[in-house]
């Protein structure tokens, strides 16, 4: 299933979430697809003035979205909330949003300031073309936050979207006859199960249970638990130092480290071992 292809369902409380905290920050909160279209936005509140007069003044909305795209990005390396200054100079959070281990989209909260002034290269830009400091003037409209504060922000966004989560209020229509046995394969990492058994989980045939894992995710049911595997073991390493190869293997089910080695080098590219060596803070929290 591409991402055009998501239907999403929104439960009736996902609204007033959004709409309750926006409400109490004066921010954007909102809902987006993985490729980065708004389908749900707390009070349907607007871009601030400032991004506005980026976005279409300036005609500079390519560079916002490469900012988002690269917020997106870490968000989904390291499976928490990051946030991000752009371009421009303002701020924004984002925290990825999984039905099982897949990415079904974005939870974004932003347009915040933790500067006085905004990007000194945009402010030159915006005085060759209009000649005046309308730009700043609207960019200290934008609420202020220390990074102490921002920081704060950013755990209780992140426990509200895990509560979203929890509670099933954003759902994928065609996930929903397989979404117990995605929850269960997310919180027993150390299992393997067998077609078969999968399939048995949700009371169906093999055949059956096959045909609807196949259609719902676009992979076959046991490629879908190798990369599972594959994506928490580099989250591990990414998060739990020291730890060996060997650890990870066991922590992830597999007998022989050796054939966990074969495994990851077949599908990344690379051994483990590199993986273990990469920098332990690739995907920060902060800019």
């Amino acid at each position: 299933m591409s991402n055009h292809e998501m239907r999403f369902v929104f439960q009736r409380d996902i609204r007033g979430v959004l709409d309750h905290f926006s409400r109490l920050l004066s921010l954007r909160f909102c809902f987006l697809s993985p490729d980065g279209r708004e389908l749900q936005v707390g009070e349907d509140k607007p871009f601030c003035r400032f991004c506005s007069m980026i976005r279409h003044q300036l005609g500079e909305a390519s560079h916002c979205l490469d900012c988002d795209h690269g917020g997106w990005q870490r968000a989904a390396g390291s499976g928490r909330a990051v946030w991000y200054t752009c371009h421009a100079g303002m701020t924004d959070g984002c925290m990825a949003v999984r039905s099982g281990e897949r990415i079904i989209g974005y939870m974004m909260i932003g347009q915040f300031r933790t500067q006085e002034r905004c990007s000194t290269s945009v402010c030159e830009r915006w005085d060759e073309r209009y000649g005046n400091d309308d730009l700043q003037t609207a960019f200290l409209e934008a609420p202020f936050y220390t990074r102490a504060q921002v920081e704060d922000i950013m755990g209780v966004f992140s426990v509200l979207v895990d509560f979203i989560v929890s509670q099933r209020m954003i759902a994928v229509r065609g996930l929903e006859p397989i979404q117990p046995l995605l929850a269960y394969l997310s919180e027993h990492p150390d299992e393997t199960l067998s077609t078969a058994e999968a399939a048995q989980l949700l009371h169906r045939s093999v055949s059956s249970f096959s045909h609807v894992f196949k259609e719902s995710t676009g992979t076959s049911f046991l490629q879908y638990q190798i990369e599972l595997k594959l994506d928490r073991a580099d989250d591990l390493f990414r998060t739990r130092r020291p730890i060996t190869v060997r650890e990870v293997a066991f922590e992830l089910g597999f007998r022989d480290p050796y054939y966990f080695s074969r495994l990851y080098r077949k599908h990344r590219g690379y051994p483990p071992s590199r993986a273990l060596r990469a920098p332990a803070d690739v995907a920060a929290a902060t800019p």
